[in-house]
């Protein structure tokens, strides 16, 4: 096994401990009311930029599908959330986890072009 493969590897997984964490930890009752606004609108963010800086890390898909497996995935935990006593689905959430899909992938694509034109 190569360094390349356990790094890809390594972030893979961190993903999917992201997913469980948010569905499993998600689900249980402490969770409802963990964070007051605004300050939950920043946890969404920075988690599901987390959530796809992992994925472009890890290597395994192009950013654009990065970007929507991520956002995919908020809408899921919105959903998600309705089955839940104590939580609520918010389009606001949800909006704050796609701008934190987004801006990471901004920013990796923006990293791109500046590393292609420098080549």
């Amino acid at each position: 096994m190569t360094i390349s493969h356990i790094y890809r590897f390594s972030f893979i997984t961190f993903s999917l401990s992201l997913v469980l964490a948010l569905f499993i930890g998600g689900s249980q009752p402490e969770a409802a009311g963990l964070f007051m606004p605004p300050v939950d609108k920043l946890v969404h963010f920075f988690y599901f930029a987390t959530f796809t800086f992992a994925i472009v890390m890890s290597n395994t898909i192009q950013l654009k599908y990065a970007a929507i497996l991520t956002v995919a995935l908020g809408a899921a935990d919105e959903l998600h959330q309705m089955l839940l006593p104590g939580r609520s689905p918010g389009i606001d959430d949800w909006l704050a986890d796609s701008f934190g899909a987004v801006t990471v992938v901004c920013v990796f694509s923006i990293i791109r072009k500046q590393q292609n034109c420098t080549v």
